[in-house]
């Protein structure tokens, strides 16, 4: 069976610390595969077509064929080991995190969890992506949507694996678990939840309440990882995560008739609204209204004038 190598060593299922790097440089251990002879394919996962994967040289005397990955994003990039059928024979995580950024600590074994990094993009990079992404959005559109990563994201201190709108995963996608994600629910919702989530949940006494600024207008219930609500989608680059958010809001577009054009009035009370009507948060809609109006005027005042 095939494993990545690095200084010789097999790094199979491990994260590679590479603060800031580029481009990186690794063996594969046992390229070929015997049954039909051929050799495995060494991609990215899930797919970015800003990084490049090179076959270089078999190393003499060895059975290791070098790989060197370009264009590498900050943060986490998957790399696997396939065979011509798909599977996985081998997968290694580089973090090319500023300070190697990630926790160290993954929660589960599902090949699909990647270590929790911090990603904190500018308003400027967001505000830009979003209009590549969405040509339709206008700067002002683009700015109330990144009024939003930032109410979202505590103006992005809180932004992690490029999961610009704090989007939910399934445990079939590309995710990381953050710890102490509260929702609000009913007291009854909430009993129920607790005693559902084998101790992964708990409802906030009023110390945590008042410790986090938590706020509900019934009850707070907080969950641990690896509980499905502290599972979050997790993005190879800043583009990916932008476009994997927006997915969410052109499909309130195709349906709300009156969701793009908030948007680019830059009316973050009726965005805020559109997104409580289809479940996007649990919080108060009048206190994530205020957080978005209030952010909004931040990006305006930072990017200046618009055009």
């Amino acid at each position: 069976m095939a494993n990545f190598q690095k200084h010789q060593q097999n790094v199979n299922g491990q994260t590679l610390k590479a603060p800031g790097a580029k481009s990186y440089e690794l063996g594969l251990w046992g390229p070929v595969d015997i049954r039909d002879n051929t050799e495995l394919t060494v991609s990215v996962s899930p797919p970015n077509a800003a990084v490049t994967v090179s076959r270089g040289k078999m190393l003499p005397g060895q059975p290791v064929r070098l790989y060197t990955v370009s264009n590498l994003p900050a943060g986490l990039t998957l790399l696997v080991a396939s065979d011509a059928g798909g599977a996985v024979w081998s997968q290694v995580t580089i973090d090319t995190s500023p300070g190697g950024g990630g926790t160290g600590k993954k929660y589960t074994d599902s090949p699909n969890e990647f270590i929790t990094t911090r990603t904190t993009p500018s308003s400027k990079d967001v505000v830009t992506m979003l209009m590549t992404a969405w040509p339709e959005l206008t700067e002002n559109g683009a700015r109330t949507l990144t009024a939003q990563f930032m109410a979202e994201t505590g103006r992005g201190k809180y932004c992690f694996n490029w999961n610009l709108g704090n989007v939910k995963a399934t445990a079939s996608q590309p995710h990381m678990y953050l710890a102490n994600v509260w929702e609000c629910a009913s007291q009854e919702g909430a009993d129920k939840q607790v005693a559902a989530a084998g101790g992964l949940a708990h409802i906030a006494t009023d110390d945590e309440i008042k410790a986090h600024g938590w706020r509900c207008p019934n009850v707070v219930v907080v969950f641990s990882p690896p509980h499905g609500q502290c599972r979050f989608r997790a993005y190879s680059s800043l583009s990916d995560g932008a476009q994997r958010w927006l997915g969410h809001h052109k499909t309130i577009a195709a349906t709300h008739a009156d969701f793009l054009t908030s948007l680019n009035n830059g009316d973050t009370a009726a965005v805020a609204h559109a997104l409580k009507m289809v479940g996007y948060y649990t919080a108060s809609e009048a206190d994530y209204a205020l957080a978005m109006k209030r952010m909004k005027d931040a990006v305006d005042k930072e990017l200046g004038p618009l055009p």
